[in-house]
């Protein structure tokens, strides 16, 4: 039997030892080189003999196979410069190889597919730079700018591979170029961009700080976590650093890994009362979340009064002038949660007691838990004046203090006898009396009055969002008052008569925004179709000088393709007026949502349409810094357009070209939303503040937080927490703002309320999921933009080149929606 099996362990390397290496022709001729040089234009034709099934292996594409061992090039170009591996299929050990130079003088290196490379700290990247002339030398890497590269980037450099650049780390990333020596004389690639990820510590996150349990209840606490490290692994340890296990889910969000950790205790015991801890460690660092457990014998209510009062208080007792605002309230700390509470206001003779009782059953025990807050109310006060005798009657509980004062105006004199009966004190005092109601109607006047100031004031007031920097210190910026800016009379007055107003284009709470012909507007009294924005006619004089802020600093900015330009204003004779340019597709935001089933048809499209998959580099001649795509400018016709992905990239780097301007005018915009984007009839993006046309008070996109109402989704956590407001805040929003795109329209952070949980997420450092039509690649910018700490966002100008890289090879970076995938898609979004 022994023999039998060292037969079978051996068969293997006998049928092997029994086979010849492939053998490669070229052209139906022999080899006796690896290495051939061809000329452009050249038609060859590999051919691949062996024993058994072969299988060709190369980074080259573009070829014709004929058959399972035959490859054809009609006509050779420098990109088929590379090298040929020929295998047999079950023995990849046994191989041929042949690399092929096409020698073109004007091309000295292969033509890669992918010029932005998106890799993880620690890992390696390949530039796909070949060089296509055998003689070439010197053979090297450089940065793109000239300067010397990291002196601790370890590469290798192979004319048959290209560039391998290993342990990758974040101080790498940065443009880069191919270099050799032909002829004497320095030859480089196109630029590669390398974005190594840095490896952070997981996120970990917890919903609740405190738990409180009752002994032999069960515990369940889950920990979110999420990091870029596939190998990340999330622990829980006790107060005593005992190890603990939780039961976890998997799940992955392109480049993330999600671990949710449930962490249970069936019957917690009061030794159990201390901290529980999460931890999510990777390779580098860990992050952890931590919790208090209470664990109590019994249920209990902790009742605590709390009064919010201007006047005096002794202990638990509570002096208070009549007519006064007593507000009572009582904190609430039980477990279980409290089911039922009510005030209650039983009525005696000489008392008015609210009480408040809290009534929770605990079933498992059997038992009932109450406790019982109780305080008075104002005391009733009667005066009583007879035979010069004044008498003050005071009822109320706890027992009222009684307090005489003496008035300032009298109307008559008399000498009173007084007795305090409670202290036992008696005598005389001179003072006068007022019995007059005018008293009482004048302070009920002066309440009403102070309730309107203070509704007046909560209201929101308009005011422009754009700020523009005189100076800055680190986060301390000086912004300039747009009040001081001037504004030329002679340049932008406009006549009101040769405005006449056709249909609002939206209306808020403070103007609206208007459609209008302009006569005479250009040199050729032509007709002009604008939008003129202007006040309601009940603005307050703080919002007057808000709205011509706005136009002195539209003025100031100059005019740019991808900003709504300031074409003229109306100021003297009667309210101002502000005539910008027209766009007659309205807000990017709901012209995304109204085309979005446009865009899946231009995508459902039968198999061989050219449509099903677009290349973007068909535009490329179209797309510059100031593009107009190829949307015709016609009017209604537009309309039947369809929307596709390569509309969706025009629209961010039109975006990405107007926020680069503002940056160049020290401007930041402070609500970048596809909200505040407008998009012209040629399909141009421009941007724009529409706060004056928009009810914020009702817009749930803006959300109350001190006394503002903001839009907290769109915000950095700079912004958020520190009210700090700069260019790169502005980035954030833009990466919300391609979210948003590449969503076709779809709310942030989609069915996430904004409350301490949203909070604390931003704070963890939690980004939203790749988008369904994001390329990867504009995804990657998005999380870059999403960076927390500000410096390391990327400035517009940058994303701007980054977005352009993308244009010239884009059908291969094209995210392939399948037919399958767009149905469900559409069937579930929801715009929200």
């Amino acid at each position: 039997m022994l023999p039998f099996a060292l037969l079978l362990a051996l068969l293997p390397f006998t049928v092997r030892a029994g086979l010849d290496v492939p053998e490669i022709r070229l052209n139906s001729s022999m080899l006796k080189k690896t290495e051939v040089v061809l000329l452009p234009g050249t038609h060859f034709s590999l051919s691949c003999l062996g024993q058994a099934k072969v299988v060709w292996r190369t980074r080259v594409n573009n070829i014709i196979r004929k058959s399972r061992n035959i490859l054809t090039v009609n006509s050779a170009t420098a990109d088929h410069t590379g090298t040929y591996r020929c295998s047999y299929e079950n023995h990849t050990e046994l191989f041929s190889e042949l690399h092929i130079f096409v020698k073109d003088p004007a091309k000295f290196f292969t033509r890669s597919l992918t010029r932005v490379i998106v890799e993880r700290e620690g890992s390696s990247c390949l530039l796909d730079c070949r060089p296509t002339d055998p003689k070439a030398t010197a053979f090297s890497l450089r940065s793109a700018d000239g300067s010397p590269v990291h002196p601790k980037l370890n590469y290798t450099a192979d004319p048959r591979q290209g560039i391998l650049i290993r342990d990758l780390q974040p101080s790498y990333s940065g443009d880069y170029t191919c270099s050799v020596s032909v002829n004497e004389t320095e030859r480089l690639s196109t630029v590669y961009s390398i974005v190594v990820q840095e490896i952070r510590p997981p996120s970990v996150f917890i919903e609740m700080d405190e738990y409180v349990r009752i002994a032999g209840e069960t515990l369940q606490i889950t920990c979110y976590t999420m990091n870029q490290d596939h190998t990340y692994v999330v622990t829980w340890h006790d107060s005593s650093n005992k190890m603990l296990n939780g039961t976890e889910t998997v799940s992955r969000s392109q480049d993330l890994v999600h671990i949710k950790s449930v962490l249970t205790i069936p019957e917690v015991s009061v030794s159990d009362t201390g901290n529980l801890t999460c931890t999510g460690r990777n390779r580098y660092e860990e992050n952890s979340s931590t919790i208090s457990l209470t664990v109590v014998d019994k249920p209990y209510i902790h009742l605590t009064p709390v009064l919010k009062l201007r006047g005096r208080q002794f202990g638990a007792d509570v002096d208070v002038m009549e007519g006064e605002l007593l507000e009572l309230s009582v904190e609430i700390d039980a477990h279980p949660p409290i089911q039922e509470k009510w005030w209650s206001t039983p009525r005696t003779q000489n008392t008015s007691i609210y009480e408040e009782n809290f009534y929770r059953i605990h079933r498992r025990l059997d038992e009932i838990c109450s406790q019982m807050s109780t305080m008075s109310s104002e005391p009733s006060v009667v005066v009583k004046m007879k035979n010069g005798t004044l008498t003050c009657i005071s009822t109320g509980f706890p027992k009222p203090t009684i307090r005489w004062q003496q008035c300032e105006e009298f109307q008559s004199t008399y000498v009173l006898f007084i007795y305090l009966v409670t202290l036992e004190e008696w005598g005389s005092k001179m003072f006068t009396t007022l019995l007059s109601g005018g008293s009482v109607i004048t302070a009920l006047l002066l309440v009403l009055l102070g309730i309107c100031v203070y509704k007046c004031k909560q209201k929101p007031r308009y005011e422009i969002r754009w700020k523009i920097i005189e100076a800055n210190d680190g986060n301390n910026y000086t912004y300039i008052d747009p009040t001081q800016l001037p504004y030329n009379n002679t340049r932008w007055e406009f006549p009101r008569d040769r405005l006449t107003f056709g249909q609002v284009l939206g209306a808020g709470a403070f103007g609206k925004v208007v459609e209008a012909a302009a006569y005479g507007l250009d040199k050729d009294e032509h007709v002009t179709r604008v939008a003129v924005k202007m006040l309601k006619s009940s603005a307050l004089s703080e919002e007057k000088e808000a709205l011509m802020s706005e136009l002195k600093i539209l003025s100031h900015l100059g005019q740019h393709a991808n900003i709504v330009n300031l074409l003229g204003a109306c100021t003297q004779g009667g309210p101002v007026l502000l005539i910008t340019e027209y766009c007659c597709h309205g807000d990017l935001l709901n012209f995304l949502r109204r085309r979005a089933e446009l865009f899946f048809s231009s995508v459902l499209q039968e198999p061989g349409s050219p449509n099903i998959y677009k290349n973007l580099s068909d535009h490329r001649s179209q797309i510059g810094r100031h593009s107009v795509n190829r949307h015709s400018c016609g009017g209604e016709e537009v309309d039947a357009q369809m929307l596709d992905l390569d509309d969706l990239v025009r629209f961010s780097t039109q975006v990405a070209q107007g926020l680069e301007f503002l940056a160049s005018k020290n401007c930041i915009h402070r609500d970048v939303a596809a909200r505040n984007v407008l998009v012209t009839d040629c399909f141009v993006a421009k941007i724009c503040d529409f706060g004056l046309a928009r009810d914020i008070m009702n817009d749930l996109n803006y959300v109350v937080r001190g006394n503002a109402r903001l839009p907290v989704k769109w915000m950095s956590p700079e912004s958020i927490f520190e009210c700090i407001y700069t260019v790169q805040s502005d980035v954030w929003s833009y990466g919300i703002l391609l979210w948003e795109i590449f969503s076709l329209g779809r709310s942030p952070y989609p069915d996430v309320a904004v409350d301490a949980r949203f909070y604390k997420m931003i704070k963890a450092g939690y980004h939203m999921a790749q988008p369904d039509f994001a390329p990867p690649e504009m995804y990657t910018i998005m999380k870059k933009c999403w960076s927390l700490e500000p410096t390391l966002r990327p400035t517009f100008g940058k994303i701007v080149q980054l977005i352009a890289k993308l244009l010239p090879e884009s059908s291969d970076q094209v995210r392939n929606i399948k037919k399958h995938q767009l149905h469900s898609i559409f069937t579930h979004l929801h715009f929200t």
